[in-house]
């Protein structure tokens, strides 16, 4: 039997998988993603995407054919007995697009798998299931069955379980879930609106009689979803007759065009590891977050976009594979938040007790009446800030400095070439990214004498302050006005440092102009494995009757 190797093996087509796959594939590493299904699936499940998951959209290069099939700029407010309890409008672009919108994840899907037909180097075999797999000092050693009963045998230098909830991956490994299941059952269904112009807000009916949420999406489509009361039956619940009423005791159309229903559970835990050896989990494989925040597909977008680079550095063998062990340390807390941010909206929307319900309400209220809460509340400042504590960051060892670490960069937008608009990561790239607020172009950059640099490959950009001209262009770095002035207000106006940006948009570190030198060299030796080629291995598949070796040579281009 054939033994075929890559470098990386991806179980699951769903949005983490495909996602991972775009990013892998910018980076020229080849790649295998296996799904079990002969197909996308054809109906939607998620149906929030935040500003962050818009921003990993972006830095696919697959902006413009996802924001085809998003519903942005969304409200939401929260009310009980038909009385507003809480309305949450964001105006903030902190990322470049708007904190709430609904998407269509069919489309979504779509956008992400034709874009994997950009790069030659990634290959999506529907009807494929990992059957087994086995670890080796080096590899990891699976067996792939198609739907047409054959089977094959793949050698990986890592594996990405993308597979989901219930994932074998998780479970072969003897990973635990830690958290708990909600008690509670909802059925959850999709419809047409008749309606041309739905109201732009979801809403969420905390109504201790039959909490209930009404979620607008786009191509005139609406979510509706009801918790099941103690007692009841899903079948009887699932008839279309029951649906039109409970939809209708909502303010919903007499007649809804339903496109499919469910019931749920929901799960609020997180993996006891994200990773063992050389197996990664990701999304749903690795957490599962109530749906009240919206958040769980967007975490699994920025699992990908955590790893990917970092996987790219490792086998291109330009980075030490220890910094793999920060994917952990990074997304895993993170997830966590995420998780409890979910879980407190829940407990807003969930109380079926009338006095439970009844307190909430008032508090509330009395917390709405103080101006700085209300103001917080309505731009959704409590969902929890995307920042890392531990992880891949340095800093020069001023507070300032380890104050930017591990903080995700604004993503405003910016004027080039005198007055043409584009949003910042346009003019990042898709690697490293250093970052210095001064007025002059020509002289930003001219302190920086360490070699890493270009062996980063990083782009200099300089952001010339809002209220001051550009004193000399340069060929030598990328230059914008920060028309927003965001980029000054993160950087508290210093022009005295450097700020190295990771790909995937986090600062890296910052330092002073006059510690270049001490912060190259620990991130010399954080960072960089010794320079070599990466020599082809040979991988041995045991069978009862006979031993196969097959060798391979990755190629991939430089990061």
């Amino acid at each position: 039997m054939k033994c075929e190797f890559v470098p990386v093996l991806i179980v699951g087509a769903g949005p983490t998988g495909l996602t991972a796959a775009n990013l892998l594939g910018r980076y020229g590493i080849k790649v295998l993603l296996i799904e079990r299904a002969e197909r996308l699936y054809a109906f939607p499940r998620a149906i929030s995407i935040d500003d962050e998951g818009l921003r990993i959209c972006q830095a696919l290069g697959l902006r413009e054919e996802v924001l085809q099939h998003v519903l942005p700029d969304l409200a939401a407010q929260y009310l009980s007995h038909g009385k507003l309890l809480v309305r949450a409008q964001p105006s903030s672009r902190r990322n470049g697009y708007p904190l709430i919108s609904t998407f269509d994840q069919p489309h979504l899907e779509e956008a992400l798998l034709a874009g994997l037909r950009r790069f030659p180097c990634v290959e999506v075999r529907f009807g494929h299931t990992l059957d087994t797999f086995v670890q080796a000092e080096q590899h990891v050693l699976s067996s792939v069955c198609s739907s047409a009963g054959k089977r094959q045998h793949i050698t990986s230098t890592y594996l990405l379980a993308c597979d989901g909830g219930k994932s074998p991956v998780r479970r072969a490994l003897g990973i635990a879930m830690r958290g708990t299941t909600f008690p509670q059952r909802w059925l959850v269904a999709d419809s047409l609106c008749e309606d041309d112009a739905p109201a732009r807000c979801i809403t969420f009916f905390c109504d201790p009689v039959r909490p209930a949420v009404s979620v607008p999406a786009p191509g005139k489509g609406r979510r509706w979803e009801f918790m099941l009361l103690p007692g009841e039956r899903e079948e009887q619940l699932l008839t279309r007759a029951n649906l039109r009423q409970l939809i209708q005791q909502v303010g919903g159309p007499s007649e809804p065009h339903i496109i499919r229903q469910a019931i749920y559970t929901f799960h609020a835990a997180c993996a006891a590891s994200f990773s063992h050896g050389r197996v990664f989990l990701l999304g749903d494989a690795a957490h599962l977050l109530p749906p009240f925040g919206g958040q769980g597909m967007n975490c699994g977008l920025r699992d990908a976009h955590n790893l990917a680079w970092k996987l790219a550095l490792v086998l291109c063998t330009q980075a030490q594979p220890g910094i793999l062990e920060t994917y952990q340390q990074e997304r895993a807390p993170h997830a966590v938040r995420m998780i409890r941010f979910s879980s407190l909206l829940g407990s807003v929307i969930m109380p079926t007790s009338r006095p439970l319900a009844c307190l909430r309400d008032v508090t509330l209220r009395a917390l709405m009446s103080l101006p700085s809460v209300a103001s917080s509340l309505a731009e959704a400042r409590i969902k929890p800030e995307s920042s890392y504590q531990r992880g891949l960051f340095l800093s020069d060892g001023g507070l300032f400095s380890r104050a930017l670490a591990g903080q995700l960069l604004p993503q405003p937008i910016v004027l080039v070439q005198g007055d043409e608009p584009v949003l910042l990561d346009e003019l990042l790239g898709s690697g490293f990214a250093l970052l210095r607020l001064h007025a002059n172009p020509c002289e930003a950059f001219k302190p920086l004498q360490a070699r890493i640099w270009q062996r980063l490959r990083a782009r200099c950009i300089c952001i010339v302050p809002a209220t001051e001209p550009v004193q000399a262009s340069s060929q030598d770095c990328i230059y914008a006005l920060d028309s927003q002035q965001e980029i000054a207000h993160f950087l508290h106006g210093r022009r005295d440092i450097f700020v190295l940006v990771r790909p995937d948009r986090y600062v890296l570190g910052a330092f002073h102009v006059d510690r270049e030198q001490a912060f190259a060299a620990r991130l010399q030796e954080r960072l960089f494995a010794r320079r070599k080629t990466l020599m082809a291995f040979p991988c041995v598949i045991f069978s009862r009757k006979a031993a196969y070796s097959c060798q391979s040579t990755m190629n991939c281009t430089t990061v």
